[in-house]
This record gives structure tokens, sequence and C-alpha cells, in this order.
């Protein structure tokens, strides 16, 4: 399955397997979308069926973005997966929690 993300307003709901080979795929548009936002921004998770270590690379690479753009990131739904992988990695304080 391939990862998708449909914006709503100040919402990215993301879909499918957030795997190695799929987040790029995600990751352009989610870049875009920080670059144009103008308040906060909330990545919803709800939708995501897979997710392995590359999922909190891409949460990384968008927090990176969305700090040089001072824009506020929010994460919403995380799975509990993700959550795992990223307090096994030593990144609780990510909000991926």
């Amino acid at each position: 399955m391939t990862a998708r993300v449909e914006f709503n307003g100040s919402s990215a709901v993301l879909s499918g397997d957030l795997l190695f080979g799929t987040v790029l795929s995600v990751r352009t548009e989610l870049e875009g979308f920080i670059d144009r936002a103008e308040k906060p921004l909330v990545i919803d998770f709800t939708q995501v069926s897979r997710v392995d270590s590359s999922a909190v690379s891409l949460w990384l690479c968008l927090q990176r973005r969305s700090k040089r753009n001072e824009v506020v990131l929010v994460a919403q739904n995380v799975p509990a997966e993700l959550s795992s992988i990223a307090r096994l990695a030593g990144l609780d304080s990510l909000g991926l929690s």
C-alpha cells in the first residue's frame, strides 16, 4: 500500500503505510504544506496502517522545516507503533506520544 496525504484547512491527514519505500511520496507534499502555512498545522495519523522508523525520520524532517518557517506542528492520533519506535530511539520529546 502507498502513503497518501489529504489536506483539509490547517490539517493534513495521512493514510496508508509510512514505510521506507513510501514516505518520500508524502514528504514533498507535506513540506510544501508547511512552506505555505501561516498558523499551527496538524498532522493527523488516524488513517495510517503501518509504520517503520522511516515515519520517525519523516516527522523529524517536518519538524525541522516547521521550525525554520516558524510554524507550530502538532501530531494527532499517533499510532502506538510510531510512539514506540520514537521512544526506543530515545526520541520521546518529538511530540509523537
